[in-house]
């Protein structure tokens, strides 16, 4: 009979099935496809119910229960991955579970004759149903929204069947297995005393072993707590604090994933296939016992070595079927010490981003700031506002000194550089030499200056260390892994003190409190970003926001902040209008967080493998509001290579150009997708970007590990598909030359009345031929061994 309580808790989840699904029912419609991630959470959350359902009901020793609770983790795990997926692939592989899931349960009718034919049949074309619906859908109203409507029906469907239906009882074998059976039925032998004895002698040391297990297993994971505090920012911080926690965790669910997807699905095949070998070896050993095959004294030893693990393995693979902490143990045995080899050679294999769990905590630090970025802003800006008596024109404004008076300048823009490793510093040495020139006036950072999460604890080895020696101001603007700390570093760092510590105290008020950051933090931050300019003598502090705006009498420069998502809040929005309208009559160019274009694709859905496309309209819209104020140049990071593409802007007069340049490879990991899965028909028609596919797919050949082998092909043959080669970027971070970082040079040469933009590798200028391009990009008159020059007029069109 059914435990009253066991039955009220099965209830009570098949409620709050049905009150999840309920809720991703209406998603997509309001959401769009950033909602198809979240959807993914109730998934798991049904994978999780219905396994603790099968393991409390009489089916908890068939494997074939788990079907569905394996494949709702699947279909869960690919929505949470569903900004790196094509739409097409996460549609086909949703279609395929949901029919999997719909013929495994009609086929458990024909397998199992007692199994409740109604009830298996009725789930099962609910199963098939929902494929086709979902086809259908996809069809007439989108795959987005189609995805959404049909997932959240079938979690709801889900639900009421696990409230509706009758309670099972957890009931006993009828006919308990004998002491002297085998625990693996499929080999067949008769039962013998030796049976009895190994599961009398498990049964005894069944409790030191458990202690035994459990004692190194939480020894393993606080090494791996040991190894992530010495290698990861640890701080006073919130974030700093739990950072070393995320990565142990991440360790944890790599365990999980490694141990039930190959360790012991390779550990079941091989038994099976050597099911004949132990048959015959428990043959020769029983009948030596039995003193009719006497054998050799070290084989005896070796095989009944090998016979009592077998029959080990086989008694825990029973007691995983009947126990979920059985199982759970059993999984982390077989996972961990996999897990253990990553852990401890990660730095060595160059798995600096996928298969790096230290990494894994930047996902949940995104998460955790996305969707507070415009209301920090806000709070930030109008403190600084309060602070220094008013948003005159002036309140936002850089001057670095040398730009009036008519004469010639330059400066620099560096994107994405802070990893901190070779490949940020294979530039150094160009961009320091530079900056010796009397004319470069200033350099600018534009997009993600600190890496893996804006910490200030990586300022000195990731920005300080490598711009010492750069005697020019430096001014930045965030990318999204600078927000991850909630701006604190990069604001302690480039903004003036008393606009730093206004801003630190307005995010901290606008989260009520609720942060570890109090007056002691703040204090301690303001001082060690005083010290490190005092130490390596790097111009830094001089402006008063994430965004700055420089004016000269014919020249204007925006730098703008788009968060993590691509956002813009209104208070940004009313600065970027009014310092347009001061830029009126100037060449004007912007440097924004993220490019519009990327990839030959306009608008790109993803940006750093994240979900942007629900920001596309604002985004747009900035864009637009740059194109009709004649911003003849927008420069962006946070794709992580060279790209160029030519606009052409129509309109009432005659038509105008923009320049759009991605400016990402100042030393985060290459963005391969540009090269390897460039849009078939760009987005324009003159285009350029760097490296070429060529010399990027002969650098991977070359260099490829034997690791790293599957994941190439699995690029080379299939394109990565279901997901986006660019999804897969950060598992090729190569840090050994040669090197395809670069940055701009922009030289305002007023006495010729153009802007010239340089192009600059490890080496000096690159050449035109080291670019694949498309269109008209190389200007008339220059060859193939002329370094990279685009040149723009500045008289007014």
């Amino acid at each position: 009979m059914p435990q009253p309580s066991g039955v009220l808790r099965k209830r009570v989840a098949g409620a709050v099935l049905m009150a999840l699904g309920v809720l991703a029912l209406a998603a997509p419609m309001a959401a769009g496809r950033w909602s198809l991630a979240i959807l993914g959470i109730p998934l798991m959350v049904l994978s999780v119910v219905e396994a603790h359902a099968t393991f409390a009901s009489p089916r908890r020793t068939d494997a074939t229960a788990y079907l569905s609770s394996l494949l709702a983790m699947l279909a869960g795990n690919l929505l949470l991955l569903s900004s790196a997926l094509v739409l097409g692939g996460l549609l086909i592989l949703l279609i395929a579970i949901l029919v999997i899931d719909g013929f495994g349960k009609i086929l458990t009718v024909w397998r199992k004759p007692d199994a409740p034919r109604a009830a298996a049949v009725i789930n099962g074309l609910v199963g098939l149903g929902c494929a086709a619906l979902l086809w259908l859908l996809s069809r007439i109203i989108g795959a987005e929204r189609a995805i959404g409507l049909v997932l959240g029906a079938y979690i709801a469907a889900a639900g009421w069947r696990m409230l509706m239906a009758p309670a099972e009882a957890a009931t006993p074998d009828a006919t308990p297995k004998a002491r002297s059976a085998h625990p693996d039925p499929e080999l067949g032998l008769p039962p013998n005393k030796t049976f009895a004895r190994l599961r009398a002698e498990a049964d005894t040391a069944s409790q030191t072993v458990l202690g035994a297990d459990l004692m190194w297993m939480l020894t393993l994971a606080a090494v791996f707590l040991a190894i992530h505090a010495g290698r990861m920012p640890i701080s006073d911080s919130l974030l700093g604090i739990s950072s070393p926690f995320v990565a142990t965790a991440g360790d944890v669910v790599m365990t999980l994933v490694f141990a039930t997807l190959l360790i012991l699905p390779a550990r079941l095949l091989w038994r099976r296939l050597t099911r004949p070998v132990e048959r015959m070896a428990w043959s020769l050993r029983l009948g030596a016992k039995a003193g009719t095959a006497p054998m050799n004294r070290a084989a005896n030893w070796l095989i009944g070595l090998w016979l009592d693990g077998r029959f080990n393995f086989a008694m825990r693979l029973r007691e995983g079927r009947a126990s979920l902490g059985a199982a759970l143990i059993l999984v982390l045995r077989l996972g961990l010490p996999v897990t253990a080899f990553f852990v401890a050679f990660n730095p060595i294999w160059g798995f600096s981003w996928y298969f790096n769990t230290e990494s894994w905590a930047t996902g949940v630090y995104q998460k955790m700031t996305q969707l507070r970025v415009d209301p920090w802003r806000v709070k930030m800006i109008d403190a600084v506002t309060r602070v220094y008596g008013g948003d005159g024109e002036g309140l936002f404004r850089v001057d670095p000194g040398g730009l009036q008076g008519g004469g010639d300048f330059s400066f620099l823009v560096i994107g994405d550089p802070g990893e901190g490793d070779a490949s940020q510093y294979s530039l150094v040495s160009r961009y320091l030499e530079l900056g010796r020139r009397d004319d470069v006036k200033f350099l600018v950072v534009s997009s993600d200056v600190i890496y893996p999460a804006g910490s200030m604890h990586d300022y000195e080895a990731n920005f300080y260390l490598p711009f010492q020696g750069f005697a020019k101001p430096i001014y930045a603007i965030p990318g999204n892994h600078d927000w991850y700390d909630a701006l604190e570093g990069f604001n302690a760092n480039f903004l003036e003190p008393e606009a730093a510590r206004a801003a630190i105290e307005a995010r901290v008020e606008a989260d009520l409190g609720l942060t570890s950051t109090n007056k002691r933090r703040i204090d301690k931050l303001m001082a060690e970003a005083a010290r490190l300019r005092r130490q390596y003598g790097v111009h830094v502090g001089t402006q008063r926001a994430p965004f700055f705006e420089l004016q000269s009498e014919d020249f204007a420069l925006l730098a703008i902040d788009t968060g993590v998502l691509r956002t813009v809040d209104e208070r940004q929005w009313a600065w970027i209008e009014r310092a347009l309208g001061r830029s009126q009559g100037k060449f004007t160019m912007a440097i924004v967080g993220h490019p519009r274009f990327a990839g030959g694709r306009d608008l790109p859905p993803t940006a750093e493998d994240h979900d942007v496309s629900d920001s596309s309209g604002n985004f747009a819209a900035l864009y637009r509001l740059l194109a009709s104020r004649n911003v003849r140049i927008a420069m962006a990071g946070d794709t992580h290579d060279f790209e160029y593409y030519r606009e052409k802007i129509a309109g009432d007069a005659a038509a105008r150009v923009m320049h759009h340049f991605v400016n990402g490879g100042g030393g985060a990991y290459l963005s391969i997708g540009t090269a390897l899965d460039f849009a078939k028909q760009p987005a324009v028609e003159d285009w350029a970007f760097y490296p070429r596919t060529d010399i990027l797919r002969g650098k991977m050949d070359a260099e490829m590990p034997i690791w790293k082998q599957p994941f190439w092909y699995w690029i080379k043959w299939f394109s990565a598909w279901p997901f986006h080669i660019e999804a897969l970027s950060g598992l090729f971070d190569f840090n050994h030359a040669p090197f395809f970082q670069s940055f701009m040079e922009v030289r305002v040469e007023r006495s010729k009345r153009r802007v010239v933009l340089v192009l600059n590798g490890t080496h000096g200028p690159l050449q035109w031929r080291d670019l694949q391009t498309g269109g008209t990009v190389l200007p008339s008159g220059a060859s193939l061994d002329d370094p990279v020059e685009f040149i723009v007029p500045m008289n007014r069109e």
